[in-house]
C-alpha cells in the first residue's frame, strides 16, 4: 500500500452514533473493511486501491445486469475501475423469461448502461462448469458458466440492498446465485436436489446452500475482491420503519463475509429499535453470514478503516 493512502486512512468511530458498528472490532486478527462516504468512481477506487489487489491474467468483474426496470449498481460507477484493471463485466442468465438467455441480460444491460462503460460477457452463453464444494451443508458442487474459467483475477461489485429480496442482497449473493447458470441457480434454490426446477426454498436451506456456493467459488478461484456500493434506493418490501437512507458509502474488502456484515451493520443499525432490527435480519435472511462464517468462508467481526 502506498505512503499516500496510508496517511488518508484512519479507524472509522461512529457514522452518526457515538458507538461503533455491531460488529466492528479493534483486534488485529480481523479482516479490514475500507469505508469512503465518496459515491463516485473516484471512490470505488480509493477503496480499490487500498486493498493492493495483485492482479494476475484477464480480469472479470462480477456484477449484475439486472432486470428491464431494477434499480441496480450505477455503470458509471465502474468507470476507473474497467480502465484500471482492463476488466469485463460478468454476469450469468437468470431464471426469469426476461433474464432466460444472453442475448436478452446483454439488451437489459445496454438499457441500463453498462455497454457504455465497457466490455461485456454472460458467463453461461455456452454451457456450463460444476465447483466442487468441500465439506458443505447441502450442496456437492455449485454451477457456473463455463467462461469463467478465462479469469484469473475477479472483483465483485454490487449494489448492496437490505430490504429489497428476501436473500441478503449483497457480495455473497453475488458470487452465489447471481454467479450461477440457470441451472446452478435450481441447484441453490433446491438445497442441490434439482439442477432443472426452481424450488420456494425454506430459508434455512438457501442460507446453508448460499454458504455452500460461497466456498465453491472462493476455492475454484483464489483471487477475489469484494466492493459493495450502499448508495440510495427506495426498500421493496413489507419491512416496518424502513426508508431511503440515501448515500451511505462505497466499502471494500478481501472477505466476503466481513464486507456483506458491515454493509448490514450500516443498514440495519438504521433501525429505532434492537426488536426491529432482529425482525428486519430474519426477514432478509442473514443467517447466512453465521453458516458461512463456520464454513470458513470469512469472518463477521471486521476492522473498519476510512478513506478520507
Amino acid at each position: 500500500m502506498s505512503a499516500l493512502i496510508l496517511l488518508c486512512l484512519s479507524p472509522l468511530s461512529a457514522q452518526s452514533k457515538s458507538t461503533k458498528l455491531s460488529h466492528q472490532t479493534e483486534d488485529k486478527n480481523a479482516p479490514v473493511v475500507y469505508f469512503t462516504r465518496d459515491v463516485s468512481a473516484a471512490g470505488l477506487m480509493k477503496v480499490y486501491n487500498a486493498l493492493n489487489q495483485k492482479k494476475q491474467g484477464k480480469v472479470g468483474i462480477k456484477v449484475s445486469f439486472g432486470a428491464p426496470d431494477e434499480d441496480v449498481l450505477k455503470p458509471e460507477l465502474l468507470t476507473n475501475l474497467i480502465k484500471a484493471t482492463d476488466g469485463t463485466m460478468l454476469d450469468s442468465c437468470g431464471l426469469s423469461g426476461n433474464r432466460w438467455t444472453a442475448e436478452l441480460n446483454l439488451s437489459h444491460a445496454k438499457k441500463h448502461g453498462f455497454d457504455k462503460v465497457g466490455p461485456m460477457q454472460m458467463l453461461d452463453e455456452n454451457g456450463d462448469i460444476d465447483m466442487p464444494v468441500k465439506n458443505g451443508y447441502l450442496l456437492k458442487y455449485a454451477r457456473t458458466g463455463n467462461h469463467f474459467d478465462e479469469y484469473d483475477t475477479l472483483i465483485s461489485v454490487f449494489k448492496f440492498r437490505m430490504h429489497f429480496l428476501p436473500a441478503l442482497d449483497g457480495a455473497i449473493k453475488n458470487v452465489t446465485l447471481c454467479l450461477g447458470s440457470r441451472s446452478g441457480k435450481c441447484l441453490i434454490h433446491s438445497g442441490g436436489t434439482d439442477p432443472n426446477h426452481y424450488h420456494d426454498t425454506k430459508p434455512d436451506i438457501l442460507e446453508k446452500s448460499f454458504a455452500d456456493a460461497l466456498r465453491a467459488a472462493l476455492d475454484y478461484k483464489n483471487n477475489w475482491a469484494f466492493i459493495n456500493v450502499i448508495d440510495s434506493y427506495e426498500p421493496e418490501d413489507s419491512c416496518k420503519g424502513t426508508k431511503n437512507t440515501g448515500n451511505i458509502g462505497i466499502i471494500a474488502s478481501y472477505d466476503p463475509v466481513a464486507i456483506d456484515q458491515c454493509s448490514v451493520d450500516f443498514v440495519a443499525e438504521t433501525a429505532e429499535t434492537a426488536e426491529l432490527r432482529a425482525q428486519w435480519e430474519e426477514t432478509h435472511q442473514v443467517k447466512v453470514l453465521e453458516y458461512a462464517e463456520k464454513l470458513g468462508c470469512g469472518k463477521r467481526n471486521y476492522r473498519l478503516v476510512e478513506i478520507k
